[in-house]
């Protein structure tokens, strides 16, 4: 571990907030399924949420540097066919309802995963930018009463991490109070070799210019984490939410050496925003 990091120029703050809407929180899924559930409650075709707030993330994956930022919260679904949720969008094309209680969605999703430049953190130097990612794919989420579950795969297309991400989830919604409802959500993701080349592995040349050792990263099981929010209706538009998440590097992004040398495989994030439902 160094002792000292030396300053990087930052990014100008309207940068990160935009980049954090590709943030891989472990409940970002999970919290756009309570505000979805709570937005249905009102009817209507078009359900939407605008807010703000701010976010405690990671510089990075693997950081154990955290930000304090601010960041936009946004929220959009057409008839249960069409979404926009923080950095994904998609459609269900296939919508199915076997009974009162069991709902289930498949259809193609797109979602955005933010660059890592190496003037991000002096931990970082030496290793060189990586781009924003945009993965491609599909996603089948399955609700059974207060449960879900919701599993999604992309490949980047443009030019970011050029792999394969598919991520998995499961939780439950409930409600605390009249107007306070929250859910809890376990979650795990598999990444192939690409992926975990470009974020975790350490080349001859990288490892001369940063000083880590040199490394190769192959696909696997990236990582597992838990996530909690709460929503609070402060009227019949305003809601206040809350999120927090924790997730564990696993298998060769735990073993990586700008983890395990200048970095940490537990990884936290949290967040508070005030949105307004249409």
């Amino acid at each position: 571990m160094y002792a000292t990091r030396p300053a990087f120029p930052s990014r100008p703050a309207w940068r990160h907030a935009f980049l954090l809407l590709a943030v891989p929180v472990a409940t970002a899924s999970a919290a756009g399924e309570a505000r979805a559930q709570a937005q249905s409650q009102e009817g209507g075709d078009w359900q939407v949420m605008v807010g703000a707030g701010a976010i405690y993330t990671p510089d990075y994956e693997g950081s154990d540097d955290h930000d304090l930022l601010p960041f936009p919260a946004i929220s959009i679904s057409y008839r249960d066919l069409f979404y926009v949720r923080g950095p994904e969008l998609g459609v269900n094309l296939v919508r199915l309802k076997p009974s009162e209680d069991l709902k289930i969605n498949i259809g193609p999703m797109a979602r955005f995963r933010r660059d890592r430049p190496e003037d991000r953190n002096a931990d970082l130097r030496g290793l060189g930018d990586v781009d924003l990612a945009i993965e491609v794919g599909g996603a089948l989420s399955i609700e059974y009463g207060n449960a879900f579950l919701r599993v999604s795969g992309g490949k980047d297309v443009a030019g970011g991490h050029d792999g394969v991400v598919v991520e998995g989830e499961t939780g439950f919604r409930f409600n605390l109070a009249e107007r306070l409802n929250a859910s809890v959500s376990a979650r795990t993701s598999w990444a192939d070799r690409k992926y975990m080349s470009t974020y975790f592995s350490v080349s001859p040349t990288q490892s001369a210019a940063s000083g880590l050792p040199v490394y190769r990263a192959e696909g696997g099981i990236k990582d597992v984490g838990a996530g909690l929010n709460l929503n609070y209706q402060l009227s019949r538009h305003w809601v206040v939410s809350a999120i927090g998440g924790y997730s564990r590097l696993l298998n060769d992004a735990k073993d990586a050496p700008l983890v395990r040398l200048r970095g940490s495989d537990d990884q936290w994030t949290g967040g508070l925003f005030l949105a307004y439902r249409f």
